[in-house]
């Protein structure tokens, strides 16, 4: 092994780059060119509505809609379930701005909870002490390789008469104790940007098994039209998807069963070979996970293990090392776009600013976690038990050697 970090001018342990994403082949092209020539771009097409059954299908629920995209998806789903202006949504403190801001755009509050360090999902005890008066729902996000304890948080909800919204954006085909992620709450939410496990380059998909709510998102994304004739109007915007884009959904579906079963077996060999690297701590398989996709591997770092360099610079050696990663995201009542976005918004009269922003919050745990956590993408683990041992090797590179960092 080199003895200079290839950050510093050495020789990287991995110069190949991973699997490409998105993965595409002939069926994406094949079904693409079927939309084109037939004439039917728009929504509610053969595609579209074969695209909806087969995943409601995969989700164990009665119904599946496709929207533009996961942010949308979101707030489409507050809005299905009556949240607005004097609501309070319990959501995670560590996670992407979009649960956050969907609640905001339905003009409720975001109620930050705190995490457990072992899996980086909403800690049910947090979630417990911030139910109060005006409490409509909990949000769970179900992050990288981990579910939500949908257990607990399922009985929370129960004993308090809330709504849950599952945000399973990384969690496609997942499981939790043989229960699709999606099905567990009254509404899944799944996104397929570019980075997710499935993907059209844009759009999502909300599932249910509660007709009332299917018929209010229809009409939701659909500006206000009937789903059925005996469905009731409603006031909706245009928050639909085209043929093409349902066209490669169906495509991806077909890949997803053989991309999971890949990415487990090499992340349960990376959490096993890993061991050997002092202060690498990637979040443990769950027991009640029956099923596990994964947008990435979270992994906890300890930062005396390699000299207190600073996350930042830990993940750029890495990366030049060839680890396709990145660090944890912030919390979000700190993250410079929540804060730059929200402090210039009109508040209602009577609203509470500080309290709207997220700026009362204070979540400990997840608070660490974002200074001293990383994900390692998907793409890492798409590929072969040579990438893990190159994977593996890097951190252990990049731990010999953090002194010169």
């Amino acid at each position: 092994m080199t003895t200079e970090l290839a950050l510093l001018g050495g020789s990287p342990v991995r110069p190949d780059p991973f699997p490409p994403w998105p993965v595409h082949g002939h069926r994406e092209r094949e079904l693409l060119l079927s939309v084109l020539e037939s004439g039917n771009w728009s929504y509610d097409g053969p595609m579209e509505t074969e695209f909806n059954r087969r995943f409601a299908e995969l989700c164990d629920t009665a119904y599946a809609f496709c929207v533009p995209n996961g942010t949308l998806s979101l707030e489409i789903a507050l809005r299905a379930l009556e949240i607005g202006p004097g609501d309070e949504v319990i959501l995670s403190a560590l996670s992407f701005i979009s649960p956050a801001w969907a609640i905001v755009q339905v003009g409720a509050v975001p109620v930050f909870a705190d995490i457990r360090e072992s899996d980086w999902c909403l800690d049910p005890e947090s979630v417990r002490g911030l139910v109060g008066p005006a409490t409509r729902a909990i949000l769970p996000v179900h992050p990288f390789c981990q579910l939500a304890d949908m257990d607990r948080l399922l009985d929370i909800a129960g004993e308090h008469s809330l709504r849950v919204l599952e945000d399973c954006a990384h969690a496609h085909g997942s499981s939790w104790r043989g229960r699709p992620a999606g099905s567990l709450g009254d509404l899944g939410s799944f996104s397929f940007q570019q980075s997710k496990p499935m993907t059209a380059g844009e759009g999502a998909v909300l599932v249910t098994s509660a007709e009332g709510l299917a018929h209010r998102i229809y009409g939701l994304r659909n500006l206000g039209r009937q789903w059925r004739p005996d469905s009731p109007l409603g006031f909706g915007g245009n928050y639909r998807i085209t043929e093409f884009q349902a066209a490669v959904l169906l495509a991806q579906l077909d890949r997803l069963d053989e991309q999971i079963d890949r990415k487990t077996a090499n992340i349960e060999l990376f959490r096993d070979r890993v061991r050997a690297v002092p202060g690498v701590h990637p979040l443990a398989a769950q027991p009640q996970v029956t099923r596990q996709n994964a947008l990435g591997v979270a992994v906890n770092i300890e930062p005396a293990e390699f000299q207190h360099v600073p996350l930042a610079r830990l993940v750029a050696a890495l990366a030049a090392e060839g680890v396709p990663v990145r660090p944890a995201d912030p919390v979000i009542y700190r993250a410079p776009t929540w804060l730059s976005g929200l402090r210039e918004r009109r508040w209602p009269v009577g609203a509470d600013p500080a309290r709207q922003l997220g700026l009362t919050a204070y979540c400990p745990v997840a608070e660490r976690v974002s200074q001293r956590g990383l994900v390692i993408r998907q793409t890492a683990f798409l590929g072969s038990s040579a990438d893990v041992d190159d994977i593996v090797a890097a951190f252990e590179k990049v731990q010999r050697f953090a002194k010169s960092l």
